[in-house]
């Protein structure tokens, strides 16, 4: 596994964090193309953080596939940002559920990313181990590695899964505080 991190920082696929108007004044750029459908989020959208009314940070991430995901890129739809450990017991209830969940929403624009931020061991979530992850529970959906730990400011007192539903406009909605199949799908609903 760290052989795979050390390959990737030298192939120059280490995930980065970007933000469009920003502190950096960066205008976001689309990711390569990749396997989910994307879409280009205004000039003005501005990363804020992780509290409701806030956009996140645009993430770059590697998904299941080995591609470079944005966040961002999910403009225009309600994202459910799921950000767990494979380690964590609730998180691993949570995912015998997202394809499901994903598939049942998705028509009315709706993504579920997951974001896996540690292995069963708690280092770090390299591709193979996304597919081992992906695999293991039939989703099909968005799931990306954050090795560098970039999602850290979404956790909450340390529990994991950090579970927030953002509207279309890329701000966060809600924070899912009980962590059943019910209540994120109510949040969801609550959303769309």
């Amino acid at each position: 596994m760290r052989i795979a991190v050390i390959a990737m920082v030298a192939a120059g696929c280490v995930p980065e964090l970007y933000t469009s108007g920003g502190s950096n004044g960066a205008v976001w750029e689309a990711p390569e193309p990749n396997a989910w459908q994307g879409a280009t989020p205004p000039a003005n959208l501005v990363a804020q953080g992780y509290q409701e009314g806030q956009v996140p940070p645009d993430l770059r991430l590697l998904d299941q596939f080995g591609d470079e995901v944005s966040l961002w890129q999910f403009y225009g739809d309600v994202v459910l940002l799921d950000i767990s450990t494979m380690w964590c017991a609730p998180c691993q209830e949570l995912a015998q559920h997202t394809q499901e969940t994903w598939v049942d929403y998705r028509d009315d624009g709706f993504t579920y990313v997951t974001v896996l931020q540690q292995d069963v061991e708690g280092g770090d979530v390299d591709v193979e181990e996304l597919n081992e992850w992906t695999s293991a529970f039939g989703i099909e959906a968005p799931t990306l590695a954050d090795p560098d730990r970039l999602t850290e400011a979404a956790i909450s007192q340390g529990q994991y899964p950090a579970v927030l539903v953002l509207d279309r406009n890329m701000k966060v909605a809600t924070r899912v505080k009980t962590v059943t199949d019910g209540e994120v799908r109510r949040a969801i609903e609550d959303v769309l």
